[in-house]
């Protein structure tokens, strides 16, 4: 293990053990599969995009994503 990974395991196991909890559900979500292929992501992303570039979805504010005026 990179002496970084240490430190970072170091870093997390030194949190509380709801933050421990919150971590390790992030860092499983950021690993697992949603079962789709990448042309159907693909296709999915140009979708969004499209919808976003005709006005049919307006998307979300600064304010709406991150809580406070950009």
């Amino acid at each position: 293990m990179a002496l970084t990974s240490v430190y970072l395991a170091e870093e997390a196991l030194s949190l509380p053990p709801e933050e421990r909890t919150a971590l390790a559900r992030l860092l499983l979500d950021s690993v697992a599969s949603d079962g789709r292929s990448d042309e159907a992501i693909r296709a999915d992303l140009q979708d969004r995009l499209a919808r976003l570039k005709s006005g049919e979805d307006t998307g979300l504010s600064f304010e709406a994503v991150f809580g406070e005026p950009a």
